[in-house]
């Protein structure tokens, strides 16, 4: 659970007095502060918490010591709420005279693929010969296998690995004919939309992550040799990317359990975490419709098939099936999509803490005051080696469950709080059920014997995490064809406020003004600034300067980041050239709108502001000295101008590179401040509210 822990020893002015200091920063984003009087004290306990916090075996952690009390002993055993057989019953894959899935037995004993299930689903047309030829291919020898099965069109998704293409082009007849068997599994004649199959291999990678691994001998699928499909790359980055995203967070986070200031906008802005979220749920978003409107297969894969995978698959599955979006549902998908199938939680969650993690240090109070203690923690942290295959894998599949309870309040059986607990107890080493990386391993471990499921602690409280809006009776009878699926708003996102011990005002800041984009409602939000008119001037190399000058301006105040879909190689939008025709589903461009002066325009033109991307930025309100300078000057215009405005708007409309002819028009712009007029570049009218936090953490 703890994630840094510093001692500081702090000595005020000239005088002997001095005082110590502890902070932790936990995983679960709870920051405490510690003061003692005496340094002894605090040395003392600084050593007590790195003797108990670093251990070097799973086993010495606190679920092997764990023992839990009558109201969870009395639920049903946590380590088998989640049954394949029934579960892939549900889903109706074995129905029919001639079934189109069988299951194997081939990895039983997990020998044929140690990060596999021991039950697994695959084709019916394919041998366990062709799979133990076929499996080679794959990177850890995770062959495709079925995750999801779509009763209403029988369409499918699958997940495996990388396959190992390498520098020499290799392919495996074995493996194509498995992909072909899985893109043949969809039998629907006669039905209506079944020409429309498009089945898909996605590729969660950037397109070069993909094309490098080649050096490594892996690398991805060549099209040629995969008839009847298409393939597309969702450009999700790797693991240590999303590592470096939540240590910028924390980081702009970080002085909540000592300051009532709202979190680093600049910060929180760099980190592009809400911007990585919305790159996974548009992949997910593509698979759920590619199954459900298409009548197709999807094939998912990222490098090992065990990260970017398992969120895009599970995601896709609450889009598409109800029953994933009630409380037990939720178990399975978890169970079934994550653990079953080999994330590695123990890597990625980093239970066996270091030394490294813990810091001394020496200071004054002289312009170093205790807010910059973590200042450099992330940098320090991506750079050490024992933490190099940590990363909020899971908590980002949480992090997107939560933006579809935000957009669909009605629609799940359980609550926000359900989720955070749950990323809670992943670090809590509470329970074993996040121990491990995968199921042989905790067989080995013999975790079931020796600790106890995570789910019985939220089965003996069921009630706390149960949504109250959720209407089971008017989910179930919902039409099953169309009303069932849930497709979200990928821009629509927001900060998870009380995960991050946040108010919603905090994270979340709402504009004073506010104007919706009709072309994507509920998505964007604008904020109209009207600028001055420019006075003109009669001279073109006058209008020139000017031209230049308003050029480098704007890329001298332009630092807008941009969020684009475009290939990394170089072809434009790969989503929509890849699949051509889907239901209205393209690669979305999202980004954030610039608010510099067009050569071309009116000033009438808008200046805008996006609400829903302001929790990225960290821009202050415009100065009211400065627009109230320039209402002023403007109103120098003589009664002639303003009544030649009135009678023709479009003669009087100015733009800002042109020019006036009337002298005295002239000297009225020389006066204007162009650093003022320049303002509207990057000014953002909002409020900046610093309100007191009396606590940091929501439980």
């Amino acid at each position: 659970m703890i994630a840094h822990v510093e001692r500081r020893q702090f000595t005020t002015g000239a005088s002997a007095f001095s005082t110590s200091s502890i902070r932790i920063r936990c995983k679960d984003f709870t920051f405490l502060s510690f003061n003692f009087v005496s340094d002894q004290h605090c040395r003392d306990a600084f050593e007590s918490i790195m003797k108990l916090t670093c251990v070097n075996s799973v086993t010495k952690l606190y679920a092997f010591m764990y023992k839990p009390g009558s109201l969870e002993r009395k639920q049903p055993n946590g380590w088998r709420l989640y049954d394949p057989v029934k579960e892939y019953e549900r889903m109706g894959c074995f129905e029919g005279e001639r079934p189109a899935w069988r299951v194997t037995k081939i990895n039983e004993d997990h020998t044929f693929s140690p990060t596999y299930p021991s039950y697994i689903v695959v084709p019916a047309a394919i041998s366990d010969t062709v799979l133990n030829y076929g499996a080679k291919y794959r990177s850890k020898s995770r062959f495709p296998a079925l995750s999801y099965y779509h009763r209403f069109n029988k369409g499918s998704i699958t997940r495996c690995s990388q396959p190992m293409v390498g520098l020499k082009q290799n392919r495996s007849v074995q493996d194509e004919k498995m992909v072909s068997a899985i893109f043949c599994s969809t039998q629907t004649p006669g039905v209506i939309g079944a020409s429309s199959q498009e089945n898909l291999i996605v590729d969660a990678r950037p397109t070069t992550n993909a094309m490098a691994q080649t050096a490594l001998g892996a690398g991805t699928e060549n099209m040629e040799n995969y008839k009847g499909a298409k393939k597309v790359y969702l450009g999700i980055d790797n693991i240590h990317v999303m590592r470096e995203s939540l240590n910028k967070v924390v980081e702009a986070l970080r002085d909540g359990d000592i300051s009532s200031l709202p979190p680093n906008r600049e910060i929180l802005h760099k980190s592009n975490w809400l911007k990585y979220l919305s790159i996974i749920l548009d992949g997910a978003v593509l698979i759920a419709r590619q199954v459900h409107f298409n009548f197709a297969n999807v094939m998912i894969h990222c490098s090992d098939g065990w990260d970017r995978t398992a969120q895009l698959s599970g995601l896709a599955q609450i889009f598409l099936d109800p029953y994933f979006r009630t409380f037990d549902g939720f178990i399975v998908l978890v169970e079934k999509e994550w653990l079953a199938f080999g994330h590695r939680f123990a890597e990625r969650s980093g239970h066996l803490n270091s030394e490294k993690h813990f810091v001394q240090r020496s200071g004054s109070d002289n312009n170093q005051g205790v807010s910059d203690v973590f200042s450099n923690v992330s940098n320090r942290l991506v750079k050490q080696s024992h933490v190099k295959y940590t990363s909020p894998v899971f908590h980002q599949f949480l992090d997107c469950v939560y933006q579809l309870l935000r957009q669909f309040p009605n629609r799940f059986e359980y609550n926000e709080r359900f989720l955070r607990r749950l990323l809670y107890h992943l670090y809590s080493c509470q329970y074993g059920t996040f121990l491990y990386n995968n199921e042989l391993e905790r067989k080995q471990a013999h975790v079931e014997e020796l600790t106890h499921s995570v789910w019985e602690y939220f089965l003996a409280r069921r009630g706390e995490f149960i949504n109250k809006d959720f209407d089971r009776k008017h989910e179930e009878s919902l039409n099953e064809a169309e009303e069932r699926i849930l497709l979200p708003d990928t821009q629509r996102l927001k900060w998870w406020p009380e995960l991050y011990g946040r108010t919603e005002q905090e994270m979340n800041r709402v504009h004073v003004e506010q104007k919706h984009d009709l072309q994507s409602p509920g998505v964007r939000s604008q904020q109209v600034v009207t600028p001055p008119p420019v006075q003109r001037k009669d001279s073109q190399k006058h209008r020139d300067h000017q031209q230049q000058k308003h050029h480098q301006q704007v890329q001298k105040n332009d630092l807008s980041p941009r969020r684009s879909w475009e290939d990394p190689a170089g072809s434009s939008d790969p989503l929509s050239s890849s699949l051509q025709g889907m239901h209205d589903h393209k690669a979305t461009r999202l980004e954030f709108p610039r608010t510099h002066i067009q050569p071309h325009t009116n000033t009438s033109t808008l200046y805008t502001t996006s609400e829903d991307e302001d929790p990225y930025t960290g821009n202050s309100q415009p100065d009211e000295t400065s627009l109230t300078e320039m209402n002023n000057k403007s109103s120098k215009l003589t009664q002639e101008e303003s009544l030649s405005q009135d009678a023709n708007p479009e003669e009087s409309t100015i733009q800002p590179q042109e020019v006036e002819k009337e002298q005295e028009q002239q000297e009225v712009a020389e006066k204007l401040d162009p650093k003022v007029y320049a303002s509207f570049n990057t000014m953002t009218l909002d409020s900046d509210p610093t309100p007191a936090v009396s606590t940091r953490r929501f439980f």
